[in-house]
């Protein structure tokens, strides 16, 4: 049998219950702006109408809290600049291929905001299936750092979830590739299964990227898939910078893009 809720009939609380869903986390920092002290809280937790999910965030009891509900709590209630990216946001769009059984382990977060530069605690302690990987680096400039962002659908009344569009979030993988031919080829195989991709949005990313890596990688491999979409990129109005970089240790050097690439991608497709 499940706790039996005690009667509190006041203002605060229908309030709190109509504007609080189901599955949501609710940080205690958005308790006090809405007026319920923290004795009030605790009122609430023994009598049934919240529970305790950390220290500083709670929840309506009635459903489980997931990560979704921990990034809907950040986004909508602590109104935190914050999104996911990465594998994570192809991944909630049907795009990521060869995820482990039993889905993600790891959550990728991005900042895209001035002055958030962790997690808070909460978000952390709170006991959840994955873990949140959180990127506070900014990988594009002030002028289009809020572009590629999308509203996704959630099961949380009308409330979405804001994540990067696939022209987003595959500039953010590619700027994780690491030094290893393992690494480079899963995102040479995530762009491969993607769907044809918005040039002007793409355009406008990469000519707002910060990072020479992920724009060289991009070109190179736009090239190699050599997609209708991409032909209309123009190359010449993107910043690649100078001299040699290199991605995969031990690759061969890539002559049009200055980067070295695995021996297996060195060679033209045609």
């Amino acid at each position: 049998m499940g706790i039996q809720k005690k009667a509190i009939p006041n203002r605060l609380l229908n309030r709190l219950l109509k504007d609080l869903p189901e599955g949501v986390a609710v940080p205690s920092a958005w308790l006090s702006e809405r007026g319920i002290s923290p004795q009030l809280v605790r009122k609430y937790v023994t009598s049934g109408w919240l529970t305790a999910l950390a220290h500083g965030a709670y929840s309506r009891q009635v459903s489980p809290v997931n990560w979704q509900g921990v990034v809907i709590a950040l986004q909508r209630l602590a109104q935190q600049p914050i999104h996911v990216g990465g594998l994570s946001a192809l991944n909630l769009q049907g795009l990521a291929h060869y995820l482990p059984l039993g889905g993600e382990s790891s959550i990728h977060l991005w900042n895209h905001g001035r002055g958030f530069t962790r997690l808070p605690a909460w978000v952390l302690a709170i006991s959840l299936s994955q873990q949140f990987v959180f990127h506070r680096q900014r990988l594009f400039d002030a002028a289009v750092v809020g572009e590629g962002l999308a509203r996704l659908p959630t099961r949380v009344r009308d409330w979405t979830l804001t994540a990067s569009s696939p022209e987003r979030a595959i500039l953010e993988v590619l700027s994780l590739v690491g030094n290893t031919s393992a690494s480079f080829t899963h995102a040479a195989e995530l762009f491969e299964g993607l769907p044809a991709l918005r040039p002007a949005l793409v355009q406008s990313l990469l000519e707002g990227c910060a990072s020479i890596k992920v724009k060289r990688l991009f070109f190179f491999l736009a090239a190699r898939q050599d997609a209708p979409w991409s032909r209309k990129l123009k190359v010449e109005r993107v910043a690649l910078g100078y001299g040699k970089r290199q991605v995969t240790r031990g690759g061969r050097l890539n002559v049009r893009f200055s980067i070295t690439v695995p021996e297996q991608f060195s060679a033209s497709r045609r």
